[in-house]
């Protein structure tokens, strides 16, 4: 299901901007409704998550697939939000991602992917953003053209998703281990803390070069890439390699970074951590999927609020790159070490 679920990731995401930066940027409050939609959009999945990992405790609920049903109430919401306001947005696009990223989670356990999943949910919803604020901002497609395909092709992703589902039921439901060990609090601390370091620096660092619409998309498509690059390569030569050397090496990209080569290379290398910091903590978080994962996206909402509330750090924007890589490094280096011994 993580196929379906990555093309609605990015068909919600790209709905949210051409809402928001469309219909909802002419209306009063823009700078308050940006907030609440940001709140109810990343900050609600916590609760929301928590609210998750109950349904699938329930004996009862074997025979339904909680976690495609909030995605699908959150695919609903987020229709019914572009016509209402941002909250309703916010909430509609909390459940999906929520729904969504638990479903490609469970999914990547029982195929045994090793988080190579993760990031093909995660990544298309940074080029669904992008391509649905360039809709919102230009003479792009009207709003209820818009709606009609995003909805065709909601429906199509949705029923393949249901079909999947249904084979599955029938196979026995399997226990979870919902008693994490107390030595995974420094290992939740320092996945939320890199995500916070992470959504800063996307937010805060600029690039000189990105200043027309083919820049713009070549670095949106770095960071796609780089995410679905970095459950791959953990996967594929370890967690601790793939964090040194990309760690390491966009510390280097993001001080040439005003070349437009070193820096595309730098956002693609930055965000190789993305998948590494959900799955190690979903790892340890058994029973706890739906929790894990709404911590982290809470921390995209910390990560967002310095930029929003005008917070700058005066320091040249390729060093703060350049830090925020080194810092991600020491923090996931022990992070690891931890995740090694347990």
């Amino acid at each position: 299901m993580t196929a379906p679920y990555a093309i609605l990731h990015f068909l919600v995401d790209g709905l949210c901007a051409f809402a928001m930066f469309g219909t909802f940027s002419v209306r009063e409050n823009w700078y308050l409704n940006v907030l609440l939609y940001n709140f109810c959009a990343f900050a609600l999945q916590m609760p929301l998550g928590v609210v998750l990992d109950s349904l699938n405790r329930r004996k009862c609920l074997r025979k339904c697939e909680p976690a495609f049903g909030f995605a699908l109430v959150g695919v609903l919401l987020t229709f019914l939000g572009t016509v209402t306001h941002p909250v309703i947005l916010g909430i509609g696009n909390a459940l999906f991602h929520l729904g969504g990223g638990v479903g490609t989670i469970h999914e990547d356990e029982k195929k045994g992917w090793h988080g190579r999943g993760l990031g093909v949910f995660v990544a298309p919803g940074a080029l669904g953003l992008y391509l649905g604020t360039l809709l919102a901002k230009g003479e792009g497609i009207p709003m209820p053209a818009l709606l009609i395909i995003i909805g065709l092709v909601g429906v199509g992703c949705l029923g393949w998703c249901g079909q999947r589902i249904r084979s599955e039921i029938k196979k026995p439901a399997v226990a979870a281990e919902n008693s994490p060990k107390k030595e995974g609090f420094f290992l939740l601390i320092g996945c939320l803390a890199v995500v916070i370091l992470r959504s800063y620096i996307g937010m805060a660092v600029g690039f000189s070069w990105k200043s027309t619409i083919f820049a713009g998309t070549v670095a949106v498509l770095a960071v796609v890439l780089g995410k679905v690059a970095g459950g791959f390569a953990a996967a594929g030569i370890g967690i601790r390699r793939t964090v040194v050397s990309s760690l390491l090496l966009s510390a280097v990209c993001f001080l040439l970074s005003e070349n437009i080569v070193a820096g595309v290379l730098a956002l693609f290398l930055f965000n190789m951590t993305m998948p590494i910091t959900l799955y190690m903590l979903v790892r340890r978080l058994k029973g706890l999927t739906g929790f894990a994962f709404g911590l982290l996206t809470f921390g995209l909402f910390l990560g967002f609020l310095p930029t929003y509330l005008g917070m700058e750090l005066p320091v040249d924007d390729r060093a703060l790159g350049a830090l925020g890589s080194l810092l991600s490094l020491v923090i996931l280096w022990l992070c690891v070490r931890h995740y090694d011994k347990e």
